[in-house]
C-alpha cells in the first residue's frame, strides 16, 4: 500500500529522511556514529518536551493554588452555581464557567502529556548508550 504508515515502524522514506538530518552531526565531527546522534537528537527533544509540560501544569497549580484533582471539583461546584473560583473573581459567572473549563481540559492534558513524556525520558536513561 503506498502512502500507508505502521505505527511503530520507520518507512524506507523516512529513513532516508532521518539519515539526511543525522549526516550533518557526523559530517561535522558533533557525533561518533548515526546512534549516538539520534540518541542526543532524542534525548534533548524529550527534555524539552518534558520541560514545557511541566511549566504548563506548573501555570495552573501556581494560578489556582490547587491540584487538578481539586480544581476539577471546584469547576463541577461553579457549574451548579455552589462556589465560585478566586482566581477567576474578575470575570462573571459565565466567563468564569468558560474559563475555567477551558483551563481544566488544558491542564489535565498537560498532566496527561508530562506523564507520557517523562515514561519516554525513563525509557531513554535506562536504554544502553551507543
Amino acid at each position: 500500500m503506498r502512502g500507508a504508515k505502521v505505527r511503530g515502524t520507520v518507512s524506507d522514506m523516512s529513513a532516508d529522511a532521518v539519515k539526511r538530518i543525522i549526516d550533518s552531526f557526523l559530517t561535522h565531527g558533533i557525533c561518533k556514529d548515526e546512534a549516538e546522534a539520534l540518541t542526543m537528537l532524542a534525548k534533548d527533544y524529550v527534555q524539552r518536551q518534558v520541560s514545557k509540560y511541566q511549566e504548563r501544569v506548573e501555570h495552573f497549580r501556581s494560578f489556582y493554588q490547587t491540584s487538578a484533582e481539586k480544581f476539577a471539583k471546584q469547576v463541577a461546584a461553579v457549574c451548579q452555581g455552589i462556589e465560585t473560583i478566586p482566581a477567576l473573581g474578575h470575570l462573571n459567572k459565565q466567563q468564569q464557567i468558560l474559563q475555567a473549563e477551558d483551563d481544566l481540559e488544558e491542564w489535565q492534558a498537560a498532566e496527561q502529556f508530562l506523564v507520557r513524556w517523562q515514561a519516554v525520558d525513563a525509557d531513554l536513561r535506562n536504554a544502553p548508550t551507543p
